[in-house]
């Protein structure tokens, strides 16, 4: 006689649990990625938004004045743009203009320093602006480069050319 099972082996569940690892850790990691590359995406939305308004200051603060730059005039914090009340990082990541001359053949310098813990985020953002994550070495515009190596402060420096 033969008795009537029903129902699933042990070895059927330990497969159907094996592709639902697999399948999970497969979408922990698009997720990851995807989130990585959101906060790159926002990051250099701000950075571009700073660099225009930066941009069209000077520009316009130069025709008022001539055609040069008023001997006074001071390019705007990232709190002074008004693009976000008085937060001056977007996802961990500090926008700033370059200290000396931010100014240059029709564009601004921009320094982005990311946190400590935002390594990834830091080669996403050098990614989506074409720049190499761990040059070091000014690209061709003698100004854009990505450190995102550094432990203590992944840094890009980005040449915003206005077109």
């Amino acid at each position: 006689m033969k008795k009537n099972e029903s129902g699933r082996s042990m070895v059927e569940m330990l497969g159907v649990l094996a592709i639902i690892g697999v399948l999970s850790v497969g979408g922990i990691a698009g997720y990851t990625m995807a989130m990585n590359r959101y906060r790159a995406n926002e990051v250099v939305d701000y950075a571009n938004k700073y660099a225009v308004i930066v941009y069209s200051g000077w520009m316009t603060a130069k025709m008022m004045n001539n055609g040069r730059v008023p001997t006074g005039y001071t390019n705007p914090t990232f709190a002074q743009t008004g693009l976000f009340g008085s937060k001056t990082t977007v996802n961990g990541t500090t926008i700033a203009l370059a200290s000396t001359d931010p100014i240059g053949e029709g564009g601004v310098k921009v320094v982005l320093t990311f946190g400590s813990d935002a390594k990834k985020t830091c080669q996403a953002t050098a990614t989506s602006l074409g720049i190499a994550p761990n040059s070091g070495a000014a690209g061709a515009d003698g100004w854009s480069q990505g450190k995102c190596d550094d432990t203590t402060a992944p840094t890009i420096n980005y040449f915003f050319k206005q077109s």
